[in-house]
């Protein structure tokens, strides 16, 4: 019950307050429409303010999302739990951070701004982690799988609603995605039950 609450708050802050998803392909619908045509320097000024807003928006999106993911890092209590968390999140906030600083760029804002706008986004992870090591050091134990609970729904969110579906939008290769998948978990069940041995010798 405590995951599906994470799985709904993150969905939440993506879906309904953010709204992160359609920025993002608004994001590439204005690529394409300003690589395809010149706009005029009214048009410009427009869109460039509209898109410096949608930029903001997925900033605090991507922010939220940030500091859910490195709470589950400062949360971690082995050596295993934490090369885990760490593979899983270098895995997509890469691609996260350059989709950020790309909206950024085509919103036409100072480049100053971007930076400040960008510091902020990178000081979510220290914030996250600092708060899953606080809950893990000083609250009780009930607290500790509370929060452990609500960042693992959010990692369910990424991988169920975010990663699996937008893979399957193409048709092709259906075969090949699927067989990726189902390596993809038996890989994580084989590390965890690796992790889980070492631990116990």
């Amino acid at each position: 019950m405590i995951v599906l609450c994470g799985y709904l708050l993150i969905f939440f802050v993506e879906k309904v307050a953010f709204d992160a998803h359609d920025i993002l392909h608004e994001m590439e619908g204005v690529g394409a429409l300003r690589d395809a045509e010149e706009s005029s320097p009214a048009e410009e000024d427009s869109s460039n303010g509209f898109s410096g807003r949608s930029a903001v928006i997925l900033l605090g999106a991507l922010a939220v999302h940030s500091i859910l993911e490195m709470t589950a890092l400062g949360l971690a209590d082995t050596f295993g739990d934490s090369a885990l968390l760490t593979l899983s999140i270098a895995l997509h906030q890469p691609a996260e951070s350059i989709a950020l600083l790309v909206a950024f760029l085509k919103s036409g804002m100072p480049k100053h701004q971007i930076v400040q706008f960008l510091s902020i986004f990178s000081c979510m992870g220290p914030i996250g982690v600092a708060i899953g090591m606080a809950v893990n050091s000083f609250a009780t134990p009930i607290v500790d799988a509370t929060m452990l609970a609500v960042v693992a729904g959010t990692f369910v969110y990424v991988g169920a609603t975010e990663i699996i579906p937008e893979e399957w939008e193409d048709s092709d290769h259906k075969w090949t995605k699927f067989a990726s998948l189902i390596a993809g978990i038996v890989s994580i069940l084989v590390i965890t039950q690796y992790t889980a041995t070492l631990e116990g010798s």
